[in-house]
């Protein structure tokens, strides 16, 4: 499926304190009634939302799997992971296909754009930085923004139970004669 591959060439501006990658252009997505960002560089492309597959035992933090090639990739519900209320899905609705290994999806309600980052921070006001992931807040024209840190989006138990939950999958599918790795 055709994604909006993201650019990671950092652009001029100024870093957020003690966070590497800020001064690179942000990806910013609306997750219920709020604005959050990424770092392009943790973003290799926006993708629409396309059909997930649900197999038994999905842990409840997957909105399900989706194919990316030959690849199962998980699909995060960033929405649930923050203790927000999801919204149903719609033509707006993204996902955000980070970069690196193991591949993962994040769901969210809608990209916004990609932007370089406003020189002016915001103090993070109590209760918003969902449990120390978001590490910055910014001022946008569609609202106040804050800026995650990806490498703080999922713990390492939920990681844990992810992979395992993959593995068992493939091993399902490897069974079935699906052979997707």
């Amino acid at each position: 499926m055709p994604g909006v591959p993201v650019s990671s060439s950092p652009v001029s501006g100024s870093p957020v304190s003690g966070f590497p990658g800020a001064a690179a252009p942000l990806v910013v997505f609306a997750l219920a009634d709020r604005l959050c960002a990424l770092p392009a560089d943790a973003v290799a492309q926006i993708l629409p939302m396309m059909d997930l597959a649900r197999p038994p035992g999905v842990p409840p933090l997957l909105a399900g799997i989706a194919m990316l090639g030959r690849t199962a990739v998980p699909v995060v519900r960033l929405a649930r992971l923050f203790d927000l209320p999801e919204q149903p899905a719609t033509a707006g609705t993204a996902l955000l296909h980070l970069r690196g290994e193991p591949p993962r999806l994040l769901l969210v309600d809608r990209a916004v754009a990609v932007l370089d980052p406003p020189e002016e921070r915001l103090p993070l006001a109590e209760g918003t930085t969902f449990a120390g992931v978001a590490v910055a807040g910014f001022a946008l024209p569609q609202g106040a923004c804050v800026l995650l840190d990806p490498a703080r989006l999922l713990l390492r138990e939920e990681e844990r139970r992810i992979d395992a939950f993959l593995a068992l999958e493939r091993e399902r599918l490897a069974r079935a004669g699906a052979g997707v790795p």
